[in-house]
């Protein structure tokens, strides 16, 4: 078996350079080294909504995945980013049924997103980790989105708490883990 890398979701950042693309960074659990891989905006919303805990009135496409997987006794036990070709990467998933186990390929922003739902562990090829890999000060996230909150007149935590019950009620699930965040922010700073 080829050497691998155990990573987690260090952020998401929405892309400053593409509209409606988004930066997932992914870090080696034992440094500061990140991977960015871009993601569309369905899937970074499907993982934002679960990191930030938020549970939508009706289950979204990677939900009702688990819930097809659970419903026949399979597991998601592992998530693989094997391979880097034409500047995409590829995925694969380790599913576990009765006494029987398959591996399907998947995009790896899906990929994490069924990850993050299920908590099993995030692998990627070592020789891909470090050739995309950067070392990354922990205070650079950190700056970006406390940039992103300093204006003049910014809405109240309470303000913001209905804000984010709004953006829920209407499936604006994108705004809703955008609140989500700054209201943690802003929580964790006082």
């Amino acid at each position: 078996m080829n050497s691998r890398v155990k990573i987690s979701i260090q952020g998401l950042i929405s892309s400053k350079t593409t509209v409606r693309t988004f930066a997932l960074l992914l870090g080696e659990e034992t440094g500061t080294r990140r991977v960015t891989i871009i993601i569309g905006p369905m899937e970074a919303e499907s993982i934002a909504l679960k990191l930030q805990e938020i549970t939508p009135p009706r289950p979204l496409t990677h939900d009702l995945m688990l819930n097809a997987l659970e419903m026949f006794n399979i597991q998601l036990s592992e998530v693989y980013i094997h391979r880097f070709e034409n500047g995409i990467f590829y995925s694969e998933l380790l599913l576990l049924g009765n006494e029987h186990s398959e591996v399907v390929d998947a995009r790896t922003s899906d990929a994490i997103a069924l990850a993050v739902r299920t908590g099993c562990p995030i692998y990627m090829d070592k020789a891909i980790f470090d050739e995309f890999a950067i070392e990354m000060e922990e205070t650079t996230v950190e700056n970006e989105e406390n940039d992103k909150e300093d204006n003049e007149n910014p809405p109240t935590l309470e303000e913001l708490q209905e804000q984010l019950k709004q953006a829920i009620e209407n499936e604006q699930y994108e705004e809703a883990a955008r609140l989500r965040d700054l209201i943690s922010s802003r929580s964790t700073n006082k």
